[in-house]
């Protein structure tokens, strides 16, 4: 496969990631509001897009290793840690929501998976 190709099959990639993350969270928004209320889902969607700003800074680090983005790489744990922080510290919520909405993720790959299983082969 020319390096080409590799290189729009990957842009493509994690631009379906990025989408399945932020479908993920919304779609899941709803339930956490009804359940855990106001301050549960504020957390939740913070964690959220947190790991799709994570998956973006991975991304573009990896598709060009020397560029700035690598630097960012090391300091996106400080960055979203001190922002969890302050959102935690100034609703007192619990760190499961954000750990839930850093999850969404996961879904996402697991959703990516099932998609290029039953519907990408190639």
């Amino acid at each position: 496969m020319p390096a080409a190709e590799k290189t729009d099959a990957f842009a493509t990639l994690v631009a379906r990631l990025g989408r399945w993350i932020l479908l993920t969270g919304a779609l899941s928004l709803p339930g956490v509001l009804f359940y855990w209320g106001w301050q549960g889902s504020l957390a939740f969607a913070f964690g959220n897009i947190a790991a799709y700003f994570n998956m973006r800074w991975l991304a573009k680090a990896l598709a060009a290793p020397t560029s700035p983005s690598t630097a960012l790489l090391v300091i996106r744990f400080a960055l979203a840690g001190g922002a969890a922080y302050v959102i935690l510290e100034t609703f007192g919520i619990s760190p499961l929501f954000i750990i839930a909405g850093l999850l969404t993720a996961s879904v996402a790959v697991i959703l990516e998976i099932l998609f290029q299983l039953l519907y990408a082969r190639t």
